[in-house]
């Protein structure tokens, strides 16, 4: 049977409580630019029988375009469609506050997540070239590869109605 994760808004506040603290840091280890992030952002947090499985953070960058600024799944509930879930919850949230774009930089170490955000509607944008080694005072990590270049990724969401992508799976 496959987990649930009902998602709700959090407080978005630094420090978080250490469980969300973690999640934060495993996707970003560079805790001025969290902070920053939940201070203008919004804080979605996914979870399994009161457990923090998964965080979102949101936040507007321009007129009707917002961006992903944070998203970690705990490693007992990856492959799970936990991603999946927070990526189409944040895309609900745009799409209801008139967003028209949504916008992502992932690390180009990060097939995963890149696929997910595909899967979600996200196509690839862009590169900034040495985004990690720039902008990171330490080497930045993912899955024993170290991360240089940001892939930036865009959904334009007039073309993907809410509820398309269950329509889609069932076709």
């Amino acid at each position: 049977m496959a987990c649930t994760f009902p998602i709700e808004r959090e407080m978005a506040v630094w420090p978080p409580p250490a469980p969300l603290r973690e999640l934060l840091l495993d996707a970003d280890p560079d805790e001025r630019r969290i902070a920053d992030h939940l201070a203008h952002g919004e804080l979605y947090v996914a979870k399994n029988c009161g457990t923090a499985a998964g965080v979102i953070v949101i936040r507007q960058t321009r007129e009707h375009t917002w961006e992903i600024m944070n998203c970690s799944v705990a490693p007992e509930y990856r492959r799970q469609h936990c991603g999946t879930a927070l990526v189409r919850h944040a895309l609900d949230i745009i799409r209801n506050k008139g967003g028209r774009y949504a916008e992502v930089g992932t690390s180009d170490a990060s097939p995963g997540p890149m696929a997910l955000y595909e899967s979600c509607g996200f196509q690839i944008s862009g590169v900034i070239n040495n985004h990690f080694t720039d902008n990171y005072p330490e080497p930045v990590w993912d899955n024993g590869v170290q991360c240089i270049d940001m892939i930036r990724m865009r959904a334009d969401l007039s073309l993907r109605k809410k509820g398309a992508h269950h329509a889609a799976q069932k076709a």
